[in-house]
């Protein structure tokens, strides 16, 4: 198998002369191609490609140029300074479409060419809908690694596989795609030389008060704003969510994790892509941790 660069052509062994778009040049020595039929009957060529390209230094993690997210289902991204993102919810909005060609579907006799033909125009629209939700991710996450004025971004450790358990809200987190918004963001912080903190999911990021750090026995999904009975302070339950996970994730990459209303500053250290008070060093091969605080 070869890959024509300047001629946009791929030999296969027996199929030669194969046209196809390239979507930006290679760069590095290229080890393998891997040609792949989608569902819907389109052909896809993933090229490894092996550069001798290194991931910047992490910047310092300073509580000034920190962010703290929180995703959700009405708002896909809350920020700690306040900002949210609607969620598109195209799976949503592609049901009744998808509901009427399904049943079409199961009318058509097994083994039929009309089958066969039902059965791919469910699989563009299912691809169609996928392809929306990728690039929506990838213009949020751009923005926040790439355009963003923050080195530094906490978020929360997610059990999505447990979350999804509900039968209620199951269809509802599949859609928002929160898995793969963080594994997105993972990796674009790396290429940016950002940080990406964090903090355990066991963590009241929603039922701790951000000003004065009054903690609510409960806090049911209904409650989308709430009055702290200490401070009678009137809290967003996103927004503030969003600066508490901002507070924890400094307060354990700094070494202050016992408390995490007291404000670790004057302490800059740099971080990987997880924080516990430990500095990774990005240089080809690892250097031995260094406690930060």
């Amino acid at each position: 198998m070869t890959v024509d660069f300047q001629q946009s052509q791929i030999n296969l062994p027996k199929l030669k002369g194969i046209k196809a778009k390239l979507h930006r040049p290679f760069v590095g020595k290229v080890k393998t191609v891997t040609v792949k039929r989608s569902p819907s009957g389109k052909y896809f060529a993933s090229v490894l490609v092996e550069d001798s390209a290194i991931d910047p230094v992490p910047a310092l993690i300073e509580p000034e140029h920190a962010v703290g997210l929180d995703v959700g289902l009405t708002s896909f991204l809350i920020d700690s300074e306040g900002n949210k993102t609607d969620n598109p919810k195209l799976l949503k909005a592609s049901l009744i479409r998808l509901a009427v060609e399904q049943k079409k579907l199961s009318r058509r006799k097994k083994g039929s060419g009309n089958r066969a033909k039902q059965k791919r125009i469910v699989s563009i629209i299912h691809e169609k809908v996928a392809n929306r939700r990728r690039d929506f991710i990838h213009q949020v996450t751009a923005r926040l690694a790439d355009k963003n004025h923050a080195t530094t971004f906490a978020v929360e450790d997610l059990n999505i596989k447990g979350m999804i358990r509900n039968r209620k809200l199951a269809r509802a987190i599949q859609d928002a795609s929160w898995g793969m918004f963080l594994t997105t963001l993972d990796y674009k912080c790396r290429w940016n030389g950002k940080n990406l903190l964090r903090i355990g999911r066991f963590q009241p990021s929603s039922k701790l008060c951000n000003c004065c750090g009054y903690k609510m026995e409960s806090m049911p999904l209904s409650v989308r704003e709430w009055k702290c009975p200490s401070c009678h302070s009137v809290n967003d339950r996103d927004t503030n969510a969003a600066r508490n996970i901002r507070d924890i994730g400094l307060a354990d990459s700094l070494g202050h994790s016992g408390c995490i209303k007291s404000s670790p500053v004057d302490c800059p250290v740099r971080a990987g892509s997880t924080a516990k008070g430990v500095e990774y060093s990005q240089h080809g091969s690892q250097e031995a941790p260094t406690i930060a605080a």
